[in-house]
């Protein structure tokens, strides 16, 4: 398939719609240090976050001596540790994000005013790659499949933004998914702890989402998992004998779908969902699910709110 030229992707209603999001994007930015990202892990950065008693060894600099003249007790500063690392949004690019069916019935497409998913995705890693922008946070793009494809790296600057539109309308989706060998070459290329955006459908991953988000936390990522699916997959119109393609392997299977069926699948498709949220959350991942006629706008702001990035 090829590749959707940018303006058809990302077209004027888009960009005035993400221009909507600056607003929430400047807030973020000014609640933040340049260049800083309060992470989870305590450190000797700027912002305090807790007191400790004293042990013999810690440096006399961290004392907090205004306590210690009120209550003649030692006790430790700490404070939030900031990192320069920045973002990175792993972007699932495999044959599943853009199924048959999904390019051919622009009707149904219609019906339910939504993008396909993998158009939908490359929005979402737009609009998220944006706001961390404007945050002057560093940006990697990092399509994955089978393998990890060759990232765009950012500077800590909106104006990369044409840039990032170009990159992501270029992109095609194809061949099978492995996040967990992805997710362990990255770790090997990360040099110190940062935040990890995955956009998936996470079909056909198995154990591989556990694996992965483990990994991530070993390594003292903050992850949060955006599942994206179109309204075609979640609520199938599809009725009468039929021939199912199964997008990565090819392998095919002829059904005759019954109203029966239909709800036999809404209910494993709701099933699906479930454990995608149970697993993402017990690794310490921020979960959300994202069906393609979800404005962008709830999505993004929902996603920072649950990550603690906007409040209110």
């Amino acid at each position: 398939m090829a590749p959707m030229a940018p303006e058809k992707i990302f077209d004027e209603q888009f960009l005035t719609r993400l221009a909507r999001l600056s607003l929430m994007a400047k807030r973020l930015a000014r609640g933040r240090s340049a260049g800083g990202r309060r992470s989870r892990r305590l450190g000797d950065g700027l912002e305090f976050a807790d007191h400790r008693h004293y042990a013999t060894g810690d440096d006399i600099r961290f004392v907090d001596w205004p306590y210690y003249a009120r209550m003649e007790k030692l006790l430790r500063r700490l404070f939030h540790e900031h990192s320069e690392s920045g973002v990175i949004i792993l972007l699932d690019t495999s044959a599943s994000m853009a199924p048959a069916q999904e390019q051919t019935s622009r009707s149904r497409r219609d019906q339910y005013g939504a993008l396909s998913t993998f158009d939908y995705a490359r929005r979402v890693a737009a609009a998220m790659a944006y706001v961390a922008m404007a945050a002057l946070e560093r940006v990697w793009i990092c399509p994955f499949a089978e393998s990890v494809q060759s990232p765009l790296h950012t500077s800590r600057s909106g104006a990369n933004l044409l840039g990032v539109l170009d990159f992501l309308a270029g992109l095609c989706p194809a061949g099978r998914t492995d996040l967990l060998g992805c997710v362990r070459r990255l770790v090997d290329q990360a040099d110190r702890p940062t935040t990890v955006l995955v956009i998936s459908d996470l079909l056909d991953m198995g154990q591989a989402l556990s694996q992965s988000l483990a990994v991530l936390s070993l390594h003292h990522c903050d992850v949060s998992v955006v599942q994206v699916y179109s309204p075609e997959l979640a609520r199938p119109l599809l009725l009468g004998p039929a021939r199912l393609i199964d997008a990565e392997d090819g392998k095919t299977l002829a059904v005759d779908v019954t109203e029966d069926v239909v709800k036999s699948y809404n209910k494993r498709w709701n099933v699906f969902l479930a454990e995608s949220q149970r697993t993402s959350r017990s690794r310490g991942a921020i979960y959300l699910s994202a069906c393609s006629d979800v404005p962008l706008e709830e999505l993004v702001l929902l996603s920072l709110r649950k990550a603690g990035v906007l409040v209110g």
